[in-house]
């Protein structure tokens, strides 16, 4: 990772400003036009969870505010990120499984299935978990495929809080609309609303080139 200068960051006051806020994060719900991406999962019988998670990686990795971090007061940007993203067990419980982006969406589908085998046999909390806690170059992504929603809450330790780590939340696919909701959570002294936005294209231009 490579320190971002403030003395040459236009940011630097608002970097200032937020990062001693009790609760510097904010977050938006949005409904992410998904059917293209949808369609291409069911034609090709791909999982439609991996192809969103492929595309969001995609996203992530390209669009550089969305790898800035925070660590010991100063403002990083991580060169690449990986997902921590939650998967269930049968029993109903869920494990994190770690996911790095991969050069094409087939290499990632077989190593996303790889990782989602291996995490799913082990407990929740273990030694591999622990040492990723304190990892800054991730996301951390949830996936609720049961229900819609409109805005969403986080749980979250202080040391994440601080250090900037984005959040993001899939909701259930719309079938009718070809909507799924998606909440950004992400820390207010690295991103403002349009950094949020310029993402939210990213994500979409990546979600095009996979369905396309």
């Amino acid at each position: 990772m490579k320190p971002i200068d403030l003395k040459t960051w236009p940011r630097a006051q608002h970097y200032h400003f937020f990062k001693s806020f009790d609760k510097p994060q904010f977050n938006i719900t949005t409904q992410l036009d998904c059917s293209s991406l949808y369609r291409f999962a069911k034609a090709n019988k791909y999982s439609f969870t991996l192809c969103y998670l492929y595309c969001l990686l995609q996203a992530v990795n390209r669009y550089a505010p969305m790898r800035y971090r925070i660590k010991d007061g100063q403002p990083y940007e991580v060169d690449k990120v990986t997902a921590s993203t939650v998967f269930l067990k049968d029993d109903e419980t869920f494990r994190f499984t770690p996911l790095d982006a991969k050069e094409n969406f087939e290499q990632f589908c077989a190593y996303a299935s790889t990782q989602k085998e291996l995490y799913l046999e082990q407990s929740l909390l273990n030694e591999k978990l622990e040492l990723r806690e304190t990892h800054i170059a991730q996301v951390y992504v949830s996936i609720l495929p049961w229900f819609n929603f409109s805005s969403f809450s986080h749980a979250a330790t202080k040391t994440n809080e601080c250090s900037g780590i984005p959040k993001f939340v899939f909701g259930q696919y719309q079938h009718n609309t070809g909507l799924m909701p998606l909440n950004v959570e992400v820390h207010h002294a690295l991103l403002d609303g349009i950094h949020v936005a310029q993402f939210l294209t990213t994500l979409k231009q990546a979600i095009l080139e996979l369905a396309n």
